[in-house]
């Protein structure tokens, strides 16, 4: 049984590493952290939007799709996100503070940037969701690859309100599904890895830094 959605995901998952693959090319023309936050700020903003607004395309063209394979009831085309500010300055501001050398700057670099192109996803399919008459709502699906994102998975709720915000931590795969008016229900629990979030120790500290890192970035 294959995850809801997967294929949306891999089609992110695609323009990320097209955007790695651009980014790849910078790293190999700077020798030092200072080098690296120069050039940043010129070409991470642009990079995001463009692979950004092609991921909110390719949401609303997914989302079109499968209302029409369902057999959704009324006419709705699904509105692809705009983010004016997706807050690439500040995380080439904040991978700069935190990094201790130019590998570990792009690390964080590269994860800020795989959430906020996925982000034009989520919220595409989320706003969507929100606006389409025959929608309820929408559901946060993923394999719950850490305890944050399992606890959200694993309970199950439908977001119908637009103020509702996806929370997504950086490599976070999670996406949100829409419910539609006679669809089949999305088995989430089935998706996700319970021993990520056992209640241990360890699942505990995960879950904490996990949203402490949410509530901060």
């Amino acid at each position: 049984m294959a995850l809801p959605g997967l294929d949306l995901r891999d089609g992110v998952k695609g323009l990320t590493r097209l955007a790695s693959n651009d980014l790849n090319a910078l790293w190999r023309q700077v020798r030092t952290a200072a080098e690296a936050e120069t050039a940043l700020r010129d070409i991470l903003p642009a990079l995001i939007d463009t692979y950004g607004l092609a991921a909110g395309t390719l949401a609303a063209n997914w989302y079109d799709d499968l209302r029409d394979k369902v057999g959704a009831k009324g006419r709705f085309t699904a509105i692809p996100a705009d983010i004016t500010e997706t807050g690439a300055q500040a995380l080439v501001g904040w991978a700069g503070s935190k990094a201790t050398d130019l590998e570990a700057m792009q690390a964080l670099i590269l994860g800020g940037t795989q959430r906020r192109i996925a982000n034009f996803s989520r919220l595409t399919v989320s706003e969507s969701s929100v606006a389409d008459p025959g929608a309820v709502g929408w559901a946060r699906i993923g394999s719950g690859e850490c305890a944050f994102c399992a606890m959200l998975i694993g309970r199950g709720d439908v977001y119908s309100e637009s103020s509702a915000d996806f929370a997504a931590h950086d490599h976070c795969n999670c996406s949100a599904y829409p419910v539609l008016k006679g669809a089949e229900p999305i088995p989430v629990k089935d998706y996700v890895k319970s021993a990520k979030n056992d209640g241990s120790d360890r699942a505990k500290a995960d879950y904490a830094r996990a949203r402490d890192y949410i509530a901060t970035h």
